[in-house]
């Protein structure tokens, strides 16, 4: 996108990676006015860089994919730069980073690295100051807050196995357990047991099993089915109804309690991110009237579509410390 060659010291990378994609951004600091936004110069995607659900070895290579892929894209040599903010799903836990921020000195991708879960840079879009809430329901969910104390609180992301409710995995498992139960004659029947079927190129439910089982990185199949309940629920289809409410209850409670416990009442921000509330407006008032109900006021809500762009504005605070 560029045809200079800035200084690899005027550049900062911000990384915004989950379950299903991991985003990288290349922008170079404005230092002209503290007030300007860097201006970004490229941007790379790769595969999946949350090691939880992918491990280690596949998830730090889809990292470098994303930051070979924006240098290439700013048609730009990859070099050292000054500053980068990685936001990684599955990043909460000290020896988590610790993998990461390994990786990232052998790498040496930037001289100064910060490694943080993906829900604090969305504290940072749009001008945030980083106190607030921010939800996010992708293929994984997880509600994270900060006060102006600095205190810190969350809700959430406890992982595919056992939790990530409201996400699209939560979702996508929702819809084939409801597929399964029908073609058992346990529950309700439903459109979805013909949407699954197409969606995989299957000619029969019992296939579900091997085309999901085998798969290669299944948690992100059974988040692609998530889809098919919105268009299900659109079509008047109950079970998917019911489905989608569950899920935005469940993300609404994540978000009223983080609140609560960080006394942000009213709440000054709340930002939201993630396929299943990007994509999804009708869905994402359900989730709203529900934080609503719970008698949770929301000051300010910001649709996140770029968080990345909340990495690079903290990547450029890295710079300034």
């Amino acid at each position: 996108m560029s045809t200079q060659q800035p200084d690899p010291a005027s550049l900062v990378i911000g990384i915004d990676g989950g379950g299903t994609k991991t985003i990288a951004w290349l922008a170079e600091l404005n230092r002209a006015s503290s007030d300007s936004n860097p201006r970004v110069l490229g941007k790379g995607s790769a595969g999946p860089s949350n090691q939880r659900a992918v491990g280690p070895m596949m998830a730090t290579g889809n990292l470098d994919a994303a930051i070979e892929s924006a240098f290439s894209d700013a048609a730009l040599p990859r070099a050292t730069v000054a500053a980068a903010c990685l936001g990684l799903a599955g990043a909460d836990r000290d020896s988590d980073r610790r993998v990461i921020q390994d990786w990232a000195g052998a790498a040496r991708v930037a001289t100064r690295v910060a490694v943080v879960n993906d829900a604090i840079p969305l504290l940072y879009v749009d001008h945030g100051t980083g106190s607030g809430v921010a939800i996010i329901a992708g293929t994984g969910s997880l509600a994270w807050g900060r006060n102006d104390s600095g205190q810190t609180a969350r809700s959430g992301g406890w992982g595919y196995l056992f939790g990530d409710e409201g996400s699209a995995f939560s979702i996508g498992r929702a819809v084939l357990a409801a597929v399964s139960q029908a073609v058992d004659g346990r529950g309700e029947q439903t459109s979805l047991t013909a949407d699954v079927l197409s969606s995989l190129r299957l000619s029969s439910p019992q296939e579900i099993i091997a085309a999901i089982y085998g798969s290669e990185v299944p948690r992100a199949v059974v988040a692609q089915m998530a889809s098919l309940a919105f268009s299900a629920a659109a079509q008047g289809d109950l079970a998917s109804n019911t489905i989608l409410q569950q899920a935005a209850e469940d993300l609404a409670a994540m978000v009223v309690v983080t609140a609560q416990r960080l006394k942000l009442l009213p709440l000054p921000l709340l930002a939201m991110t993630g396929a299943v509330l990007i994509q999804n407006p009708d869905f994402r008032l359900r989730v709203s009237k529900r934080i609503e109900a719970a008698e949770v006021q929301v000051l300010n809500a910001v649709l996140a579509t770029d968080p990345v762009s909340g990495a690079v504005n903290l990547a450029c605070q890295l710079t300034a410390e």
